[in-house]
């Protein structure tokens, strides 16, 4: 199998459709499956998923898992990637979807005739529903088109999720990996220490942010918070000659967490 796209899912059922049709629509020269890990999503999600797999042309590309039972979004993460099969891997989430049918052919062709990147990415348009008659924009804007490692030690994801393509063989899952919040995050700086990372012309994705998603639903403070763990955790992770950097983003986080503190008028703090 050349590709893994890989679909992690959890109450979606007003998306998945478009999610899942935006990848079966890929015209590409190689073979790629579509794995769907839906973490016992309680709403219609399933259902969806189910009669797409039975009336698309394209249904037998779907590899769809079903857990019985909640275990989260990293456990989920976790299990849906260790399921891809592919020489590569494709990421695109259960609200998010993809809008050029060349974007899988455009990435795979790059990473083919490049040995020496270990991924891609491309532009994102963003679109907001939890504000009325938001205009969709582009959810990064970039000065450059080559990443390495230190670029991904970063205040916020350089790089979103619907847009990276990466080698497998780079796929790396250390033991704390389950325990941060951000997946992806972690995910891009593992992939980005086994090379470089490169820039794709064109806006070929959507990330529809909306009250389910976990930037969403997560305070600022408790995101400042997780934040500060993941950064500690590539102080463990990565070579010495990284560790200033990780350091300022760690004071960064930890300046900004005070900052929200203080601002509630609270008096005592404990913050490892």
């Amino acid at each position: 199998m050349k590709v893994s796209v890989c679909m992690i899912t959890y109450k979606h059922e007003n998306y998945i459709r478009e999610a899942i049709e935006s990848i079966l629509m890929q015209k590409t020269n190689f073979d790629f499956e579509l794995i769907i890990a839906n973490d016992h999503s309680p709403d219609r999600t399933d259902e969806v998923i189910r009669s797409i797999i039975t009336s698309h042309p394209k249904g037998n590309c779907i590899r769809y898992f079903l857990h019985p039972s909640n275990l989260r979004i990293m456990p989920n993460f976790i299990f849906a990637l260790k399921e891809c099969s592919g020489e590569y891997i494709a990421l695109c989430e259960g609200d998010d979807y993809w809008t050029d049918k060349n974007k899988l052919q455009k990435q795979i062709d790059f990473l083919d005739n490049n040995k020496d990147y270990s991924g891609c990415f491309h532009n994102v348009i963003m679109i907001n529903e939890m504000i009325p008659n938001f205009k969709p924009q582009p959810w990064r804007v970039y000065e450059k088109n080559d990443f390495e490692l230190k670029d991904t030690f970063s205040k916020t994801a350089l790089f979103h999720t619907c847009s990276f393509v990466f080698r497998k063989e780079f796929l790396q899952i250390p033991d704390w990996f389950e325990k941060v919040l951000s997946g992806d995050r972690a995910l891009f700086s593992l992939v980005a220490s086994k090379g470089r990372l490169k820039r794709i012309e064109g806006e070929m994705g959507v990330y529809r942010k909306n009250e389910n998603g976990v930037t969403s639903i997560l305070s600022l403070k408790n995101y400042h918070k997780k934040n500060i763990k993941l950064f500690r955790f590539f102080k463990t992770h990565f070579s010495n000659s990284y560790q200033n950097e990780l350091d300022k983003m760690i004071n960064y986080h930890r300046y900004e967490y005070l900052k929200l503190y203080i601002s509630k008028g609270l008096k005592f703090l404990k913050l490892k």
